[in-house]
């Protein structure tokens, strides 16, 4: 075989080859593209929404847990309504306040409150009552009624009197209040009251009259 020969034998042989290679490659190529996974492309002008998140319901008012892990409401804590106001007669009030049981001193209160209520015709005999109720350690309902100058001069005149049969370190300073104002009509008579147990006038000068009241009673415990 001349040399011519066998060189177009080695490039047909070689052409061949390339051939094969060639196609293998193709192949694999279309084998890989068909088992390759496809991976999800989201485009740049795509906005991704989460899903808005459902509510628990909620119980209405405070909650508690069980000892069984159960959450149960509590009711909540409404304020008691006030009592409708006694549209009673003023004296069945007083009767019913007279024979019920309870401490005297809230017998003297129900009485102190039924005189601000009652007609003016019924304050007096009320006024009777209560200073009959009300003691000397529970005498500020009372002192309130006294030195105000408003109150209705029957009202006070009763209160006043019964003031004279009080202990002395409750009746002078309540004699002393009522003298040095002004507006009270029984001032003048507050202030005849405190000359006769001290002995001495020192006139409108109230400054004086304190110090004699706190003298005196330093010097008659």
């Amino acid at each position: 075989m001349s040399n011519f020969a066998k060189v177009g034998k080695r490039v047909a042989l070689l052409s061949f080859l390339a051939v094969l290679a060639i196609g293998a490659g193709l192949l694999y190529a279309l084998w890989a593209a068909n088992h390759e996974l496809a991976t999800p492309v989201v485009s740049a002008g795509t906005v991704q929404v989460a899903e808005p998140a459902v509510p628990e319901p909620t119980l209405a008012g405070p909650i508690k847990a069980l000892s069984n892990g159960v959450i149960q409401a509590q009711s909540r804590g409404w304020s008691t309504p006030p009592a409708p106001p006694d549209t009673r007669p003023w004296d069945q009030r007083l009767e019913d306040i007279l024979l019920r049981g309870g401490e005297i001193n809230d017998k003297a209160d129900s009485i102190k409150q039924l005189l601000k209520d009652a007609p003016a015709d019924a304050q007096g005999e009320l006024a009777h009552h209560l200073v009959n109720m009300a003691q000397d350690d529970h005498y500020d309902g009372v002192a309130g009624l006294l030195t105000n100058a408003t109150t209705q001069p029957e009202v006070a005149t009763v209160l006043m009197n019964d003031l004279l049969n009080r202990r002395n370190t409750l009746k002078l300073p309540m004699l002393l209040a009522i003298a040095r104002n002004d507006d009270h009509p029984l001032k003048d008579q507050a202030k005849d009251m405190m000359e006769l147990f001290l002995q001495a006038d020192y006139g409108t000068n109230w400054d004086d009259w304190a110090g004699a009241v706190d003298n005196w009673l330093q010097q008659n415990q």
